[in-house]
């Protein structure tokens, strides 16, 4: 990597680990609140994360095993929060008396 590449790749890499942040927080709070718009805001944050993976994949000069493994964890990112949000729904609910 050059280093006219390393500022755009380490900024979008950045931008990727936020956007992913945003998508949990987002959707925990559209689900605490039971807010539509906060849960939309959530998909729109991964759908820019996704967003940022495609240009990593298109303009960084990264390794095909890296980018790969962007793709991966970006399509792991999508369910990590509904499957916290359900583990941790289950986690606090009452017995049944």
């Amino acid at each position: 990597m050059n280093p006219q590449a390393l500022l755009p790749t380490a900024t979008l890499l950045g931008a990727f680990v936020i956007f992913a942040g945003l998508y949990a927080m987002l959707y925990a709070a559209g689900k605490m609140r039971r807010s539509r718009a906060l849960q939309a805001a959530g998909y729109v944050s991964y759908a820019a994360q996704c967003l940022v993976v495609a240009g990593l994949w298109w303009l960084s000069p990264l390794a095909l095993a890296w980018k790969l493994l962007l793709v991966a964890t970006g399509l792991f990112c999508s369910v990590i929060p509904s499957l916290a949000w359900r583990h941790l729904h289950q986690l606090h609910q009452l017995p049944e008396a």
